[in-house]
């Protein structure tokens, strides 16, 4: 009985180490609200380290390409990520029309994109870290002679 509970104690313990691996890098939400009758509601909240391992499954043909053309900006997005983990929260763009409101902020870690007007809503939160993995995941995608 004493070996079981070892065990049970165990995988527990793999269980928790592992979600707490997957959620280090923190969490992606993404919410959809149509705000007509009938609307669809779509509420997304996954781990953000999902992000750079989903690209290993991306089409290679497709990540070579988008490597190649994110390498001669790689300095300046490096740098502004850098930036954005240490600055303050503050917004990039606000704008309040009649009827219609986008904002861009960042927030804590992430970066926030929230959208409504009359036909919906869209809530996108990514966390800083997380995009930066995916820049890196990316930018070590590019083929060895354009690196």
């Amino acid at each position: 009985m004493i070996l079981l509970g070892k065990v049970a104690l165990g995988i527990a313990g793999t269980a928790v180490a592992g979600v707490g691996l997957l959620c280090s890098e923190g969490m992606i939400q993404v919410k959809v609200v149509e705000k007509r009758p009938e609307g669809h509601h779509i509420r997304v909240i996954a781990p953000a380290l999902l992000l750079p391992i989903g690209m290993h499954f991306a089409p290679k043909e497709s990540i070579s390409d988008a490597s190649a053309e994110i390498q001669p900006w790689l300095p300046t997005i490096r740098a502004a990520l850098a930036q954005l983990r240490e600055c303050d929260d503050f917004a990039f763009v606000e704008v309040k029309e009649p009827g219609r409101h986008v904002r861009v902020a960042k927030s804590g870690g992430s970066v926030i994109v929230d959208v409504n007007d009359e036909e919906g809503s869209v809530h996108v939160s990514a966390p800083i870290r997380a995009m930066s993995s995916a820049v890196e995941e990316l930018a070590a995608s590019a083929p060895a002679m354009e690196r």
